[in-house]
């Protein structure tokens, strides 16, 4: 790690925003869909990320203009993604400090079938339970006028 020279954050980082992508993924609702994540996920330095409604493939690789002290080389022409990076968010945090992540991370084929095995069972449970409420005020609508529920 960089030593603290100038009091920034970024003097005190080893870059972690440059060593990998992300790119913005449906929702595999399909089986075909979910077939493709889990191939995704077969490659290395694949992960996939799950940040409420939101679907992340992080995909590991180092910036070509990331110099040794890592220091961007092209900082005054660099993108409006890292422009717009801040250090309110920055991944130092996460990592060497513990901050809590509100994302789910994933990184294995076996860890997204986990996944969605959990997921389908809270589907049945939440369906079950949906379905449940639906018959007991259909039948409570039924019962009206005789003054007794069934």
């Amino acid at each position: 790690m960089v030593k603290k020279s100038d009091g920034s954050l970024c003097a005190q980082c080893t870059a972690l925003c440059c060593h990998y992508i992300t790119v913005d993924i449906d929702e595999p609702l399909t089986n075909q869909a979910r077939d493709d994540v889990r191939w995704y996920l077969l490659h290395e330095g694949v992960t996939l990320l799950i940040e409420k409604d939101r679907w992340l493939l992080q995909i590991a690789t180092t910036c070509r203009h990331l110099q040794k002290d890592h220091r961007c080389g092209i900082y005054e022409k660099r993108p409006k993604t890292c422009k717009n990076y801040s250090t309110e968010n920055c991944d130092y945090h996460t990592i060497h400090e513990g901050w809590e992540t509100d994302y789910l991370e994933i990184k294995s084929a076996e860890e997204f079938e986990a996944y969605l095995k959990v997921e389908r069972r809270k589907a049945r449970q939440t369906g079950t339970a949906k379905k449940k409420s639906i018959q007991k005020k259909t039948s409570v609508k039924k019962s009206a006028g005789t003054g007794r529920p069934k």
